[in-house]
């Protein structure tokens, strides 16, 4: 088991526990574990409604590309660590990671 430390859009704290490919990607695992409103696309990576950080020592993900970058790039708030949750796989690199869930228009 895998640990993600996540502050959902009202500013709670959760931890969320997950196994290596559990969920096709991580807005799945933080829909079904946190019924946020999030992923209007439905993973397609052009809503930004899944607009997440990740906060970590390590780079746990690549950076953006194509669809993914135009999608944040249009958001009203973008930052260096920024990610759609979509478009990031659950593997062991996520390990002890630390996700704000930013949202989107």
């Amino acid at each position: 088991m895998y640990t993600l430390y996540v502050i959902d859009t009202i500013g709670d704290h959760h931890i969320l526990k997950f196994k290596i490919f559990e969920y096709k990607n991580l807005m799945e695992l933080l829909i079904n574990r946190l019924y946020d409103d999030i992923g209007a696309c439905k993973g397609r990576g052009l809503c930004g409604t899944c607009h997440i950080r990740i906060n970590s020592s390590i780079v746990p993900f690549k950076f953006p590309e194509g669809i993914e970058k135009r999608t944040l790039f249009n958001q009203l708030e973008y930052y260096s660590n920024s990610r759609l949750a979509c478009q990031v796989l659950l593997d062991k690199q996520l390990d002890n990671s630390r996700i704000e869930i930013i949202g989107g228009d």
